[in-house]
Formats: C-alpha cells, sequence, structure tokens
C-alpha cells in the first residue's frame, strides 16, 4: 500500500479528480493557486520520504 502512494501519477489523478470536482461545484480555483497548493503538497511529500529513510551517520568501524 506504501508503495502505491508513493506513485506520482496517483497523485496527479486525484489532483486532477479534486480540482474536476471543485469547478463541477461551483468552485472557481485559480490556476497558479491550485498550482502553488499541489507544489507545496508535493514537496511535503517529497521531504516526509527523505526524512524517513535518514538513518543518520554511519560510523566506520
Amino acid at each position: 500500500m506504501k508503495e502505491r502512494l508513493k506513485d506520482p501519477f496517483l497523485w496527479a489523478g486525484v489532483g486532477g479528480l479534486l480540482y474536476q470536482v471543485l469547478n463541477a461545484r461551483g468552485f472557481i480555483v485559480p490556476q497558479g493557486l491550485w498550482d502553488l497548493g499541489l507544489d507545496l503538497i508535493s514537496y511535503a511529500c517529497i521531504g516526509v520520504g527523505v526524512v524517513s529513510g535518514y538513518t543518520g551517520k554511519a560510523k566506520k568501524e
């Protein structure tokens, strides 16, 4: 399940679907604001992935 959540195409699809649903409901989101929001979410996911993979400095024996 974790591997599927890391797929960028999944997040692109979810973002596109959310944008279409909001437009269909009458909420018009300016494209620049929408892009900024998606960028912030993407950078947060990348940051979480980097931090979770960090194991610290390896000690030389």
